[in-house]
């Protein structure tokens, strides 16, 4: 009879380890596997991109979002554009992709 409740009790230790070791690795399964919630989504692109329907617009239509530099910057522009390249302080481009609505920015805000 001793042997018998020492199997038992080493059998119902056992099958206690194994029950929480299932209910462990179902929690991190369930974790793995927890849906993404995207809450919101903001895009500011060069081209006037403002939103992810504009973004997909512009991909999709293979639109050229490229322009000559902004004047609303406070940038000198004919100073600002060397097509040589030789000048300090200077570029040799006069377009990128800049962002439309930059200049309105607001920093204290």
């Amino acid at each position: 009879m001793a042997n018998d409740d020492k199997l038992r009790g080493y059998l119902k230790r056992a099958t206690t380890e194994l029950q929480q070791t299932r209910r462990r690795l179902r929690d991190m399964e369930d974790r793995e596997r927890e849906p993404i919630a995207i809450i919101g989504m903001a895009c500011r692109y060069p081209g006037g991109v403002a939103s992810p329907e504009d973004l997909w617009e512009v991909v999709a239509g293979g639109v050229d979002v490229v322009s000559e530099f902004p004047s609303d910057r406070g940038w000198d522009v004919t100073e600002l554009f060397d097509p040589s390249g030789e000048r300090p302080n200077t570029s040799y481009v006069n377009s990128g992709g800049f962002l439309h609505d930059a200049a309105g920015f607001d920093a204290e805000f």
